[in-house]
Protein backbone atom coordinates (compact mmCIF):
# COMPACT_ATOMS: atom_id res chain seq x y z
CA UNK A 1 0.00 0.00 0.00
CA UNK A 2 1.31 3.45 -0.94
CA UNK A 3 2.24 5.55 2.10
CA UNK A 4 -0.11 8.32 0.90
CA UNK A 5 -2.95 5.82 0.80
CA UNK A 6 -2.46 4.45 4.31
CA UNK A 7 -5.73 3.66 6.01
CA UNK A 8 -6.62 6.19 8.65
CA UNK A 9 -7.80 4.75 11.95
CA UNK A 10 -10.52 6.59 13.85
CA UNK A 11 -9.32 6.95 17.47
CA UNK A 12 -10.01 9.57 20.14
CA UNK A 13 -6.82 11.39 19.04
CA UNK A 14 -7.56 11.28 15.30
CA UNK A 15 -11.29 12.03 15.57
CA UNK A 16 -11.04 15.81 14.89
CA UNK A 17 -8.73 15.52 11.89
CA UNK A 18 -10.64 12.64 10.29
CA UNK A 19 -13.98 14.41 10.86
CA UNK A 20 -12.57 17.52 9.21
CA UNK A 21 -11.46 15.51 6.16
CA UNK A 22 -14.78 13.69 5.88
CA UNK A 23 -17.07 16.65 6.49
CA UNK A 24 -14.90 19.20 4.64
CA UNK A 25 -16.50 22.24 6.28
CA UNK A 26 -19.45 21.41 8.50
CA UNK A 27 -21.47 18.44 9.72
CA UNK A 28 -21.54 15.65 12.26
CA UNK A 29 -19.88 12.33 12.91
CA UNK A 30 -21.66 9.92 15.24
CA UNK A 31 -21.10 6.35 16.38
CA UNK A 32 -23.38 3.51 17.49
CA UNK A 33 -23.00 -0.17 18.43
CA UNK A 34 -20.68 0.59 21.38
CA UNK A 35 -18.66 2.90 19.09
CA UNK A 36 -17.90 0.14 16.61
CA UNK A 37 -19.95 1.66 13.75
CA UNK A 38 -19.70 5.33 12.76
CA UNK A 39 -21.45 7.57 10.25
CA UNK A 40 -20.77 11.06 9.01
CA UNK A 41 -23.25 13.55 7.69
CA UNK A 42 -22.05 16.72 5.95
CA UNK A 43 -24.29 19.73 6.61
CA UNK A 44 -25.43 19.75 2.99
CA UNK A 45 -25.35 16.13 1.94
CA UNK A 46 -26.30 12.56 2.65
CA UNK A 47 -25.24 10.44 5.62
CA UNK A 48 -22.43 7.96 4.91
CA UNK A 49 -21.03 4.95 6.71
CA UNK A 50 -17.42 5.49 7.85
CA UNK A 51 -15.66 2.63 6.12
CA UNK A 52 -12.22 2.97 7.71
CA UNK A 53 -10.97 1.19 10.80
CA UNK A 54 -12.55 2.31 14.08
CA UNK A 55 -10.60 2.04 17.32
CA UNK A 56 -12.39 4.32 19.80
CA UNK A 57 -11.85 1.81 22.59
CA UNK A 58 -14.20 -0.13 24.79
CA UNK A 59 -16.59 1.25 27.40
CA UNK A 60 -16.53 4.70 25.80
CA UNK A 61 -17.88 7.51 27.96
CA UNK A 62 -18.09 11.10 26.75
CA UNK A 63 -18.05 14.17 28.99
CA UNK A 64 -18.49 17.90 28.61
CA UNK A 65 -18.30 20.62 31.25
CA UNK A 66 -21.41 22.31 32.56
CA UNK A 67 -21.67 26.04 33.38
CA UNK A 68 -20.08 25.43 36.78
CA UNK A 69 -17.09 23.68 35.13
CA UNK A 70 -18.12 20.26 36.43
CA UNK A 71 -17.78 17.19 34.24
CA UNK A 72 -21.11 16.05 32.87
CA UNK A 73 -21.45 12.59 31.29
CA UNK A 74 -23.27 12.86 27.96
CA UNK A 75 -26.12 10.71 26.74
CA UNK A 76 -26.78 11.16 23.02
CA UNK A 77 -30.00 9.24 22.68
CA UNK A 78 -30.77 6.74 19.96
CA UNK A 79 -30.89 6.60 16.20
CA UNK A 80 -33.45 4.07 15.07
CA UNK A 81 -33.01 1.58 17.91
CA UNK A 82 -29.25 1.92 18.35
CA UNK A 83 -27.75 3.85 21.27
CA UNK A 84 -25.47 6.68 20.12
CA UNK A 85 -22.20 6.52 22.08
CA UNK A 86 -20.42 9.52 20.51
CA UNK A 87 -21.48 12.63 18.66
CA UNK A 88 -18.89 15.03 17.23
CA UNK A 89 -19.89 18.22 15.43
CA UNK A 90 -17.69 20.27 13.09
CA UNK A 91 -18.78 23.87 12.54
CA UNK A 92 -18.36 26.17 9.55
CA UNK A 93 -15.62 28.20 11.29
CA UNK A 94 -13.62 24.94 11.71
CA UNK A 95 -14.26 24.76 15.45
CA UNK A 96 -15.74 21.55 16.77
CA UNK A 97 -17.41 19.94 19.73
CA UNK A 98 -15.17 20.10 22.79
CA UNK A 99 -15.14 16.69 24.47
CA UNK A 100 -13.47 14.51 27.04
CA UNK A 101 -13.52 10.84 26.06
CA UNK A 102 -12.79 8.08 28.55
CA UNK A 103 -12.38 4.45 27.56
CA UNK A 104 -10.56 1.39 28.90
CA UNK A 105 -7.27 2.80 27.56
CA UNK A 106 -7.41 6.21 29.19
CA UNK A 107 -8.76 9.73 29.10
CA UNK A 108 -8.57 12.00 26.05
CA UNK A 109 -9.13 15.76 25.88
CA UNK A 110 -10.38 17.12 22.53
CA UNK A 111 -10.29 20.93 22.42
CA UNK A 112 -12.80 22.76 20.27
CA UNK A 113 -10.50 25.01 18.29
CA UNK A 114 -7.06 25.62 19.75
CA UNK A 115 -4.56 22.86 20.37
CA UNK A 116 -4.30 19.21 19.53
CA UNK A 117 -6.25 16.35 21.11
CA UNK A 118 -4.22 14.70 23.84
CA UNK A 119 -4.22 11.75 26.17
CA UNK A 120 -4.17 12.77 29.83
CA UNK A 121 -3.81 10.86 33.06
CA UNK A 122 -7.19 11.54 34.67
CA UNK A 123 -10.62 13.06 34.13
CA UNK A 124 -9.56 15.82 36.52
CA UNK A 125 -6.58 16.69 34.30
CA UNK A 126 -8.86 16.88 31.26
CA UNK A 127 -11.23 19.10 33.25
CA UNK A 128 -8.33 21.43 34.15
CA UNK A 129 -7.21 21.67 30.50
CA UNK A 130 -10.78 22.51 29.51
CA UNK A 131 -11.07 25.30 32.07
CA UNK A 132 -7.61 26.66 31.15
CA UNK A 133 -8.67 26.92 27.50
CA UNK A 134 -11.90 28.62 28.55
CA UNK A 135 -9.91 31.22 30.51
CA UNK A 136 -7.56 31.84 27.56
CA UNK A 137 -10.47 32.34 25.16
CA UNK A 138 -12.50 34.50 27.54
CA UNK A 139 -9.54 36.77 28.26
CA UNK A 140 -8.60 37.05 24.56
CA UNK A 141 -10.13 40.52 24.33
CA UNK A 142 -8.03 41.79 27.25
CA UNK A 143 -5.24 42.69 24.85
CA UNK A 144 -7.24 45.21 22.83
Amino acid sequence: MDKNQEEKILTPLTLPSIAQELLESEGELFCINECQTCYYAPAHGDMHLFEGKIDLGKEVEVYTLDRSNNLQKQEFGRIDDAKVCLRFRLYLNQSSTKLVIQNTRGVFYLPSYFGEPQKVATLEEAQELWTQHNRIISSGGDFY
